[in-house]
Order: C-alpha cells, then sequence, then structure tokens
C-alpha cells in the first residue's frame, strides 16, 4: 500500500490527470437489462468478485439483483491503476480500485442520464438514475432500452461521485455474486 500510495501522490504532484477508463471495458448491459461486470483482479476467496461490482454498482444505480459478474480477459486497459499490469494481489485490489471502480460505474450512469434525457428532450440534470432505470417525473426507461445508444455517446470528462452518506450498496451487507456458481461447481 506505500508503494500504491506513493505512485499516486507523485502522479498528483505531477499534475498529471486522472485515469479515464471506458466503461464498455468494464459494464455490459443487455436488452433485458441484465447487467454484467467485468472484474479486472482474480476472485481468490477474498470476495472481489463482490466487492468491485458494488463499487461500480453503487455510482451506477444498476439493480444488485440483475448484476453478474465475470472476469476480464487479459488487456492493457485491465491493468492496475498503479503498478500498470493486470495483477492481484498484496490485499490492494479494493483500495486500488475503489476511485477507479467508482468513476467507471458515475461515467456509465451519467451517459445513461444523458441518453434518456436528449430522448425525452429534458435537462439531463433533471433526470435521475434508480434501480436500473433513468426517470423523469412519471416517465421512465429501462438501463437495458439505454445502453446501446448511450455507448454511443463520448464519456464525459469528469464526474461527480456520491457522498458516503449517500451509499445504498458500500458498507451494507450484500449477497456475494460468486457464492452460487462456486457451490454448485459453475464457477
Amino acid at each position: 500500500l506505500r508503494l500504491m500510495r506513493e505512485a499516486q501522490a507523485a502522479d498528483a504532484e505531477a499534475g498529471a490527470p486522472a485515469k479515464q477508463y471506458p466503461p464498455d471495458a468494464f459494464i455490459r448491459i443487455a436488452p433485458d437489462g441484465t447487467t454484467t461486470l467485468l472484474c479486472n483482479k482474480a476472485e481468490m476467496g477474498q470476495g472481489v468478485y463482490t466487492a468491485l461490482p458494488m463499487l461500480i454498482c453503487e455510482e451506477l444505480e444498476a439493480d444488485w439483483s440483475r448484476v453478474r459478474v465475470e472476469a476480464a480477459p487479459a488487456a492493457l486497459v485491465y491493468a492496475h491503476p498503479v503498478f500498470g499490469i493486470q495483477m492481484t494481489g498484496g490485499s490492494t485490489s479494493v483500495a486500488s480500485s475503489w476511485e477507479q471502480m467508482r468513476r467507471i460505474g458515475a461515467t456509465a450512469r451519467t451517459m445513461l442520464v444523458e441518453t434518456a434525457a436528449a430522448r425525452w428532450n429534458v435537462p439531463a440534470v433533471d433526470c435521475r438514475a434508480e434501480h436500473g432505470f433513468v426517470l423523469h417525473g412519471e416517465r421512465r426507461l429501462s438501463f437495458g432500452e439505454l445502453a446501446e445508444a448511450a455507448g454511443k455517446r463520448t464519456p464525459p470528462a469528469s464526474v461527480t461521485l456520491k457522498d458516503p452518506k449517500d451509499f445504498k450498496l458500500i458498507g451494507k451487507a450484500t449477497p456475494r455474486l460468486e457464492g452460487p456458481d462456486k457451490v454448485s461447481g459453475q464457477g
């Protein structure tokens, strides 16, 4: 952790911009609203197949009951944000990915909200995401209905992350995503 903090501090001191990650590398939303999250860490019993998706979903506002997790393929986009290689180790998965995963979720949420607002011809600020839907007054569109068009949008340069007091998943008892597959021998 010390090396990670030192590398992050050096980046900040040098004025390095925050790294941008394309949400479509980590999030796939099917037309039926099922959200599949690609985890860039190895699940070795420590719960990252639940913890990292929770970070994304907290900001995305996905319906947790419709979330699935898969192992990310080998690719540079899935590299550790500090060490620059795809790795799991040193009990750093959540600490090193905390902001990265939250920004990925917030970026995807923003793109979904902007897509819905454009369809309704209303300001995006008047819309909100909740439980796998974008809402505006009585109107609502599912993430599944919006995902393809949202994926064609340019990701915003910056997003606002939730205040911890507004967390619905983080810090709450949450069923592990990989548990049923492990018990049944599927995963």
